[in-house]
């Protein structure tokens, strides 16, 4: 199945297909063209639509409102107990200077990272579930869904603060509610490592796409390695990096800006001659 409505260049896209593929266990992934593809043995809006009513209840999602409320490694280490660890290691990591939250909660003020994953299912719920998942995963993306916010992840939302009467923090917010819940849903795939969410520093992010045929497992080692390969490898796997920038705005924390393919030169460890420079992906030199 070509999911037609994603692109690689917009974060939230690239999410919303590894979401749709963690949630469908045995499915396999390619982004051999502009679009992904999606292999699933049944219809995948049926059988993605009949995982949302359970997920308001997994512990995940109801135990903590935000990163932030984790207080110290001892709770930490208390909802490690209850909490699956791959959704916990995605929240947030012990670190020698405390505990740090994912790079992916961008906005700032009185934003709940968690509450908002909360209130996007629940406003999905409302509406016809099937029909926001075409829309997801088939387009158009429509940007119909009002009072939404996507975590700063969708590239295509930022709101133009000279188009609008308002400040921009009380501007209405409209968004796509299917692609924004499965985006959410691809969280564990995006660990810590090291104190740092994967493939993120504090300017960019950088995430792969691969050609050939992948699973849940699959694509979690690809995620976790793809700032080490070379560029022999890389390309016999069909693996493509893209970056966007973490655009910063003000007190209200970020947002995350469109990706452009990272141009790979070399996978050598060495200095490159030419004077390339060395991407925020470690290990592959860019022009």
């Amino acid at each position: 199945m070509e999911l037609s409505a994603l692109r690689a260049n917009n974060p939230v896209a690239v999410m919303a297909a590894y979401g749709a593929l963690r949630l469908l266990p045995g499915a396999r992934l390619r982004w051999a063209g502009p679009h992904p593809e999606l292999e699933w043995h049944a219809d995948v809006i049926d059988s993605l639509a009949a995982r949302l009513p359970d997920r308001p209840q997994s512990p995940e999602l109801g135990l903590i409102d935000d990163p932030r409320q984790i207080d110290g490694a001892e709770h930490y280490r208390q909802l490690a107990n209850r909490m699956p660890g791959e959704w916990l290691l995605a929240y947030a990591a012990e670190t020698a200077a405390g505990l740090r939250p994912t790079g992916l909660r961008l906005l700032g003020g009185k934003h709940l990272f968690i509450s908002n994953a909360r209130e996007v299912i629940a406003a999905l719920q409302r509406h016809d579930v099937r029909g926001k998942l075409a829309e997801a995963l088939l387009g158009p993306w429509r940007y119909e869904d009002k009072g939404l916010q996507a975590w700063g992840w969708d590239a295509a939302a930022r709101i133009d603060a000279a188009a609008s009467a308002k400040a921009v923090t009380a501007a209405p917010k409209f968004g796509v509610l299917g692609a924004y819940w499965l985006a959410w849903e691809s969280l564990p795939f995006w660990p810590l490592v090291n104190g740092r969410t994967v493939g993120m520093d504090r300017r960019h992010w950088v995430y792969p796409t691969c050609a050939v045929w992948l699973g849940a497992d699959g694509l979690r080692a690809l995620i976790l390695a793809a700032g080490e390969l070379d560029a022999r490898e890389a390309r016999a796997l069909g693996v493509r990096l893209w970056r966007c920038e973490r655009i910063g705005s003000s007190d209200y924390g970020g947002v995350l800006g469109w990706a452009t393919p990272l141009v790979a030169r070399t996978g050598s460890e060495r200095r490159n001659p030419a004077g390339s420079a060395r991407s925020a992906s470690r290990g592959i030199l860019i022009v």
